[in-house]
């Protein structure tokens, strides 16, 4: 059985989105602050890391947010890792809010790289769970996307000059907006009192993109439900090759109320021909 790691953190009015709640990036990045944090009581602290040429490699996410947080929210992060025998690293881990309730759950893959293999870090238990089994299915041949080319900043990269994973849901985060303002329109928000919020995701990293690379974002729809909907998008490197892929759940909410709502006709008319 893993140890539990336990970490305090406490979200900062930075931290917090156009909709003012804490961004999904925020609980990322405090789960790669508590998973640094365990690396290093297995004496693989990022001074140790660097120092002996060894990378933090991000790999595939799953995650759902299940509780909104706000500014000055002490948090908990909860850490379990396990080791599969590729050296591959799985972490589980709950992000608790204030009154003890999860507000988010992460699983995610990540490795120590060191002259191109993994490290096998043997005081970390073997897998003795089922990981998250992904349901990214390939974008069909034929399907209508939105194309938008993205420059990947060098500023996004971290200490082990890679891309973290924030940094990757951030190029995501933009094609999202990118989709529904060229598609829906973002005042359609302000008029027909509906938003959606990010509910939760998976994330396959098939090939780290490059911090300084041009890549495109293609965009579409894979399902939509009365008060959700399935969000697609692939990052995609100049001559077509897949790099990222990610999936996510919207739902539809109330602005004023804050409440789950049916979607607006006028949003489903604008994207019908982009769903498979």
């Amino acid at each position: 059985m893993s140890q539990i790691f336990r970490k305090n953190l406490t979200t900062r009015h930075f931290d917090l989105d156009w909709n003012r709640h804490v961004t999904s990036r925020t609980y990322e990045k405090f789960g790669y602050d508590a998973r640094c944090e365990v690396l290093k009581e297995f004496g693989y602290s990022i001074e140790q890391m660097l120092s002996a040429n060894i990378r933090y490699l991000s790999g595939s996410t799953y995650v759902r947010f299940l509780d909104q947080q706000f500014a000055d929210a002490e948090m908990v992060v909860e850490t379990q890792v396990f080791r599969l025998d590729s050296g591959l690293l799985l972490w589980k881990q709950n992000i608790l809010g204030p009154n003890g309730k999860k507000a988010c759950e992460l699983e995610t893959t990540s490795s120590l790289v060191q002259d191109e293999k993994n490290i096998i870090i043997e005081n970390i238990p073997l897998i003795n769970i089922t990981p998250h089994q992904f349901t990214i299915h390939p974008k069909p041949a034929k399907q209508n996307t939105v194309e938008h080319e993205y420059y990947i900043p060098f500023s996004d990269m971290n200490c082990f000059w890679n891309l973290p994973s924030d940094s990757i849901w951030k190029i995501f985060e933009e094609g999202r907006f990118l989709f529904f303002k060229e598609i829906v329109d973002l005042n359609l928000i302000q008029e027909t009192d509906a938003t959606t919020f990010f509910m939760g995701g998976e994330i396959l990293i098939y090939k780290q993109p490059e911090p300084g690379s041009h890549v495109k974002i293609l965009s579409w729809i894979e399902s939509f439900e009365k008060i959700r909907f399935y969000f697609r998008q692939d990052i995609v490197d100049l001559s077509g090759r897949l790099l990222v892929s990610m999936k996510d759940e919207q739902l539809f909410v109330s602005l004023s109320k804050s409440r789950p709502r049916k979607a607006p006709e006028a949003f489903f008319n604008k994207i019908e021909r982009f769903i498979e």
